[in-house]
């Protein structure tokens, strides 16, 4: 099992003395750059009156904590070496880049790729994190290199290797697509931001610090008039997640050593691999989640028999249905071309509650079927009829979730995928989840709904926002806090959701398709199985979605293994199932 090895992060002193050393080298550097810029006498100023020239360094961002005000991402200061670019300077960058590159050991050519002569008056970083032996190395020859300077700069540290990586993000230069965008918004060339579809990225404003800024009044000679005025930088705001950190590091090691010993899982292939979310039913809040990129953006899957529960309440709401009626679960026969449609066996006569406790193909896809204004023995609808029919059943799915915005607060969120093909046996086969796709975060979302009583909650990773403290023995002030957000209220009366709930309990008891693993556990699941067939012969998906407590829900979950399963295989365990066992166990016994 590979852990998650836990760095030592600053002390609060030592980020003070960061702070101080910070501010103080910042004077020093910019006094170097006053030098500097003033011996330039080649260049010549259109205006005549003294003009003022600013000149930024960027703070540290602001730190990542998890729910409990553990770090997660923190930082640490380094030294970079910079040049900057000043027409008043005698600036040979062959002859500097030269000179420098015996100095820090980096490629001549390196350095003068790195360098943009375009960019007047603004520090580049040329190579972060030098030794102290290189920067004092630099320091003592800055008179030989004009426009070359060295800085404290910051590092972003990360406290638990590889933990959340995919969500956390990371920090780097400004793409060049989006360097207008940012320009016009204030940043400095040189500055470092977040990158790609993360919290880094997402929390940007946030988490950028107020820059430090020297502004140096100078004549018409770039001589300097007067003493500098500095103005420190602040560090950015932090942001408190909604992740406990201990189920999270568990909920990555538990699905890494899963993909170690399963041999239809591959190692290198993010969309095959395990997904599990964990949620607070009640607030949205993500307790934690698989660090995979198609847990909730890059991709969706089929969820099987997992929403059975949305259509088994679909089916009572319009009163196809009603609580107790049973319908016989046998073989059928849809439309002209004899379509055929059963469930995993024969299951006999089955009622709403059964028909989710034994998982009956046959009894969602008759109310689909039914809702669409079909009738047995033939099933038949006309192409318009099915087509209100997918349209009304997708409006009841999108008001758990199911192939709508779960509004999590990370960009460019995966919707699911709906498939074409108008005929009245893909109805039957959305009905019990064939058809149509869902992300694993959207199925979280959808059973935290039905767990606590029928609202859609926003998903949601960030719990507060803090501003850092102004000393050591004060406490961070909250900007902002998460409020539960409603999106909605499922249209489905009190007395059909628990009717569906009631069915849940009975999947984890005696005749359930989940009594095998939950039965002796000692806390009562409330949940729903799945499988779905795959492009692959054979080979399955396997799924296992519900809540716990059953009775008073603290938690919600989803799980989704991916090409997991043989169909030709008997008695084989549920990855699905497995993972959560685990988890709700680790849960219950240490996070709770």
């Amino acid at each position: 099992m590979g852990s998650k090895k836990k760095r030592n992060h600053l002390p609060v002193r030592l980020n003070i003395l960061f702070i101080i050393t910070f501010v103080l080298f910042s004077v020093l550097i910019f006094r170097l750059g006053i030098v500097q810029i003033v011996q330039g006498e080649e260049y010549t100023a259109m205006a005549e009156q003294n003009t003022v020239r600013s000149v930024s360094v960027a703070a540290p961002r602001g730190l990542i904590l998890d729910r409990n005000g553990e770090v997660l991402v923190d930082n640490e200061p380094i030294y970079t070496v910079t040049y900057t670019e000043n027409t008043g300077l005698d600036q040979d960058v062959e002859q500097i880049a030269s000179r420098l590159s015996e100095l820090i050991h980096m490629d001549k050519d390196e350095i003068i790729d790195s360098i943009d002569e375009e960019a007047a008056f603004a520090p580049q970083r040329i190579k972060q994190d030098i030794s102290v032996e290189e920067m004092f190395r630099v320091s003592e020859h800055l008179d030989e290199m004009p426009g070359v300077g060295v800085m404290v700069d910051s590092r972003r540290k990360y406290e638990y290797e590889g933990l959340l990586d995919n969500f956390l993000g990371k920090v780097g230069p400004i793409p060049a697509e989006d360097l207008d965008q940012y320009l016009a918004k204030g940043y400095a060339m040189n500055e470092w931001v977040g990158l790609g579809d993360t919290l880094e990225y997402q929390y940007e404003e946030q988490l950028r610090g107020t820059a430090s800024e020297t502004e140096i009044a100078v004549d018409r000679s770039l001589r300097p008039v007067g003493e500098p005025e500095h103005t420190p930088g602040k560090r950015g705001n932090d942001l408190v997640l909604t992740i406990d950190r201990r189920l999270q590091q568990y909920i990555e090691e538990v699905i890494d050593e899963e993909v170690k010993s399963n041999p239809l899982i591959p190692d290198d292939l993010p969309t095959e691999q395990p997904h599990f979310v964990m949620m607070d039913p009640h607030t949205g809040e993500i307790l934690g989640l698989s660090d995979n990129v198609f847990t909730y953006r890059a991709g969706s899957y089929f969820p099987g028999s997992t929403v059975k529960m949305a259509s088994v309440l679909m089916g009572l709401h319009e009163g196809v249905v009603s609580p107790y009626q049973q319908i016989l679960d046998q073989r059928m026969y849809i439309g002209r071309d004899g379509l055929d449609i059963n469930s995993w066996r024969p299951l006999g006569w089955v009622d709403a509650r059964e028909a989710i406790q034994r998982s009956s193909n046959i009894y969602v896809a008759q109310v689909g079927l039914k809702m669409a204004g079909a009738s047995g023995p033939r099933w038949n609808l006309s192409t318009q009829a099915t087509r209100e029919g997918f349209e009304k059943v997708r409006y009841y799915f999108a008001q758990f979730g199911l192939g709508a915005p779960t509004g999590i607060d990370l960009p460019n969120e995966n919707e699911g995928a709906k498939y074409e093909g108008i005929y009245p046996g893909n109805l039957a086969f959305q009905m019990f989840g064939q058809w149509d796709h869902y992300t694993p975060l959207q199925l979280a979302q959808y059973v935290s709904t039905i767990a606590n009583g029928g609202y859609r909650m926003k998903a949601q990773l960030v719990k507060e926002i803090r501003r850092e403290a102004a000393a050591e023995d004060e406490l961070s002030q909250v900007v902002w806090q998460h409020e539960p957000t409603i999106l909605n209220r499922i249209e489905m009366s009190d007395e059909h959701i628990k009717i569906v709930q009631e069915g849940m309990k009975m999947v984890t008891g005696p005749g359930g398709t989940a009594q095998s693993m939950f039965r002796d556990f000692p806390v009562k699941i409330a949940g729903k199985t799945g499988t779905a067939q795959t492009n692959r012969k054979g080979i399955n998906h396997v799924l296992f979605v519900g809540y716990a407590p059953a009775d008073d829900p603290e938690v919600a979950f989803a799980a989704l293994a991916p090409y997991s399963s043989e169909s030709n295989r008997e008695n084989q365990v549920s990855v699905a199932q497995d993972l959560t066992k685990k988890i709700l166990t680790y849960y219950f016994e240490e996070v709770r």
